[in-house]
């Protein structure tokens, strides 16, 4: 809550479990004339740098809060901030490298404002971002490296003294003090976040001295401060974590791939391949800065996952439409078809993505059951429908094609693929992948000015012709939405 802007700004930043001993007096709090001082008068950031494209790929804007993407289809960021139409994702606000919309949102009610380390709010996006690397959350005993003297790095969007508002700007400081509030107070002496960057995200290293791999987590939401340059005072996500993971069960999300909600070692086969230099630019955002080392699984806090090995592919079928089916437009010319795919991966280490194909071309990508898409518009024509299932181990299996007819009889049915060795199996430590849905390079198209509109437009690299990207736009695939239980 950086002035009466309430921007956001993201921050990186160490994570420490709070200990239920009492803490030193916790530093004297920003005066009310300081917290709602004049952006326009108010010192800027110091200290920072612009961020080179792909660096902090997970550093969002709204356009006036920042946020951390922590999941494919979740963005964190701060409740004072309110609820968001539309994020924005690359290093400058306007002429964003792509722009996806919100299909909810939601702010933890124990925020009453000021402090008490509760600003925290979440946001589910229309369409799943599997394309960039995560970032995860610090969780557990990993929180033991919040500490004072831990250093950190503060990324946003927010007012600097390099430059105005909506660049995407890094400062690292450290923290002064985790206060008895369940706040990070972090920053001072020149280095801090501002007006443009409340809601975003701290990030901290996760040093191989202190037991760490030297991959990297987020663990703080800017929250408020005052003079820019003083130093600020950051919520925690871990401390909100109960809430976040109860509000994201209704979509089948977890956001602690390695933990428990309430901070128990628990890891799964997504406790893996976290980046080493989350900062360090690597690919671009056609290929969704897919770039940069990772590492293996995570044993910081305990055994790492261990699973029987799986080389069988997971099971995929297309539930609705029915095959052979004929869909009248009663003159209109086309059809909305809502379209349900089942996936099961049996006793192997589970779905990693379904992928939805039409006529050869993959058009949406989904991480979570139900794998559902609701407003696929057919004009009149014949189509041939497929989904793509993956596993965690790399295993991928196509469905049996589903012909559909628009106010034409559909094609013959097609053999049934072929299994096997064309299925294929990843060994134990691929990140099994694939290529499903990531689509190629995102842009604006297709979206309105207002925040509403169709959300994220995604091209699909080939042929421009009907297999390549007029067929999403002839589908009216840009504004594809996802049906939730």
């Amino acid at each position: 809550m950086r002035g009466s802007l309430r921007i956001s700004v993201i921050a990186c930043v160490s994570t420490l479990t709070l200990a239920s001993t009492a803490r030193a007096s916790d530093p004297p709090r920003p005066a009310t004339d300081q917290l709602d001082a004049d952006p326009d008068t108010d010192p800027l950031i110091y200290g920072g740098t612009d961020v080179d494209t792909c660096g902090w790929p997970t550093t969002v804007t709204f356009g006036g809060c920042t946020g951390t993407l922590v999941h494919p289809q979740v963005v964190v960021y701060a409740a004072h901030c309110g609820p968001q139409n539309r994020v924005y994702f690359g290093e400058r606000q306007n002429g964003p490298a792509r722009s996806v919309n919100t299909a909810m949102c939601r702010t933890n009610p124990s925020y009453s404002g000021g402090g008490g380390g509760q600003d925290h709010a979440f946001c589910v996006l229309s369409e799943p971002q599997n394309d960039i690397p995560i970032t995860p959350i610090l969780m557990g005993c990993e929180t033991t490296v919040l500490q004072p003297g831990k250093e950190v790095t503060i990324v946003g969007f927010g007012n600097a003294d390099t430059g105005p508002y909506g660049i995407k700007r890094e400062v690292t400081t450290t923290i002064n003090q985790i206060t008895n509030g369940n706040e990070a107070y972090i920053g001072g002496n020149g280095k801090d976040s501002c007006q443009g960057d409340s809601g975003g995200p701290v990030y901290v290293k996760l040093d191989a001295s202190q037991g760490g791999d030297d991959t990297w987590r987020v663990f703080g939401i800017t929250s408020y401060g005052g003079a820019c340059g003083g130093g600020g005072y950051y919520s925690m996500m871990h401390i909100g974590m109960q809430w976040l993971e109860t509000q994201l069960a209704e979509y089948n999300i977890d956001i602690t791939p390695c933990h428990q909600s309430d901070g128990t070692w628990a890891p799964g086969p997504e406790c893996r391949g976290f980046p080493f230099a989350p900062a360090t630019p690597g690919g671009s955002w056609s290929n969704g800065c897919a770039g940069g080392e990772v590492g293996g699984y995570s044993a910081m806090c305990g055994a790492p996952f261990n699973a029987e090995p799986d080389d069988t592919p997971p099971t995929v079928s297309i539930t609705n439409p029915a095959d052979q089916s004929i869909f009248d437009s009663m003159g209109a010319g086309q059809v909305t078809i809502p379209i349900a795919v089942d996936a099961n991966d049996g006793d192997g280490w589970g779905v990693q993505s379904v992928t939805l194909i039409i006529d050869g071309v993959d058009v949406a990508s989904d991480p979570a059951p139900p794998y559902t898409w609701d407003t696929v518009n057919f004009p009149t024509g014949t189509y041939t429908l497929e989904a793509r299932a993956v596993d965690f181990a790399g295993n991928e299996a196509i469905s049996q094609a589903v012909q559909i007819g628009v106010d034409e009889d559909p094609e013959p049915p097609l053999p049934p693929p072929t299994t096997g060795e064309e299925s294929g199996s990843g060994e134990a430590g691929d990140s099994g992948t694939g290529e499903a849905g990531t689509g190629g390079e995102t842009g604006d198209a297709g979206l309105d000015d207002a925040g509403g509109g169709t959300g994220c437009a995604c091209e699909v690299e080939g042929d421009a012709g009907p297999s390549g990207l007029g067929l999403l736009a002839l589908f009216g695939l840009w504004g594809w939405r996802r049906r939730r239980a």
